[in-house]
């Protein structure tokens, strides 16, 4: 990988079908929620089931489960409401609270072993330049000795169509988080939509239970702009991810310690840990955002 900001993978366990070049489809996702959400008693749920619900081919509504998994509304393989999955089937079930959709961005984007996604998300938009589909493939030529090229101008070219789809035809482009470019390339915006701090704070523990499980604290600068950093995967200026984190330490909702060589963030002591996609502080964080919204 020609990118420092993207962590090495074996190249044998890297997948470039994580949506099989279908688009992300908000619609379908919330008839799945809907479905799963009316049988809660139920073990497991199969693509077929979910094809009938959605009206969808068995494989296209795989990879619309899986993407919901991604977001963290699913759990994997069962396919099972997650406590964050009921929240939005409560609350925002059609995806219209930028919230919600700022927290299923950083879920989906900030997640290294879906590689082509987090490639685009962390590590090529955060430079400020413009890319195309073809522009993301050059930037893949150490898969060159695993996948054959014919694999790699198929599948690449189809997987970051997606991504650039989700952003800027499907409901991720309430984001306004990405641009399409005069020259068909597209580009960061300059203004993406406003993070409300509820939902910020629910992505600052998310952050904190993927990268650094078990901590009281962050250290400021990491959260701004460190590799797979709130900041960093939604776009936010250093001024802006300061200016959230002060309104929730106004709000009481964490402390900001900024004295001598202190500048870090802590934790209230009920935002404790617990195992991802279930884990409670950071879906703690969003019921309160949805009560108080």
């Amino acid at each position: 990988m020609n990118c420092s900001h993207t962590p090495f993978h074996n190249p044998k366990e890297v997948s470039l079908e994580f949506t099989r070049g279908f688009y992300v489809h908000f619609d379908q996702i919330s008839r799945i929620l809907s479905l799963v959400a009316t049988n809660p008693n139920r073990g497991r749920f199969y693509r077929v089931e979910l094809a009938v619900a959605t009206g969808l081919s068995e494989i296209q509504a795989g990879v619309q489960a899986k993407i919901a998994a991604a977001m963290g509304l699913l759990l994997p393989i069962s396919y099972r409401l997650t406590d964050f999955g009921r929240l939005v089937n409560d609350h925002d079930l059609f995806f219209e609270d930028i919230g919600t959709l700022w927290v299923c961005h950083y879920a989906l984007s900030a997640a290294p072993k879906r590689l082509l996604w987090n490639h685009v998300v962390n590590c090529l938009l955060p430079t400020g330049q413009t890319y195309s589909a073809p522009d993301v493939r050059e930037t893949l030529s150490s898969l060159a000795e695993t996948h054959s090229a014919r694999s790699l101008q198929r599948k690449v070219l189809k997987e970051v169509g997606s991504i650039f789809n989700a952003y800027t035809e499907q409901a991720f482009r309430q984001l306004h988080y990405l641009r399409q470019t005069d020259d068909g390339g597209y580009a960061l915006t300059d203004s993406p939509a406003p993070v409300p701090p509820g939902a910020f704070l629910a992505i600052l523990l998310l952050h904190r239970d993927r990268f650094q499980p078990g901590a009281s604290g962050l250290e400021v600068p990491t959260v701004c702009t460190a590799d797979q950093s709130p900041g960093r995967i939604l776009h936010l200026s250093e001024a802006r991810v300061r200016a959230l984190l002060n309104e929730l330490h106004e709000a009481g909702r964490l402390t900001i310690e900024a004295k001598a060589n202190l500048d870090q963030v802590r934790f209230r002591p009920g935002q404790t840990l617990r195992a991802e996609p279930q884990g409670k502080a950071w879906v703690d964080a969003m019921q309160v955002y949805y009560k108080e919204r």
